[in-house]
């Protein structure tokens, strides 16, 4: 069985226009921390929770809280896939 962890996203400080990212995923495992950048942007002062799902689905995780939008910034709980 995982152990739960914490996902966090943001927008890029500072953003970086030449490569097209501007947000980031952080999921904090252990001792390990895995990271995903895409181009988004937050819509309506939150980010699309459709997309945070996806998001950690390819990094091999599973978002097992709602998100919590804080600062600009969204949080959840998730746990690695156990197929993973």
């Amino acid at each position: 069985m995982s152990s739960p962890c914490v996902a966090i996203c943001q927008l890029s400080d500072p953003a970086q226009p030449d490569l097209d990212v501007n947000t980031e995923l952080l999921v904090l495992e252990d001792n390990e921390t895995h990271v995903l950048t895409w181009d988004a942007e937050p819509r309506d002062g939150g980010f699309d929770v459709h997309v945070l799902n996806d998001r950690v689905d390819a990094l091999g995780f599973m978002v097992v809280t709602d998100w919590q939008f804080l600062d600009g910034k969204a949080y959840a709980v998730v746990e690695r896939r156990p197929d993973r």
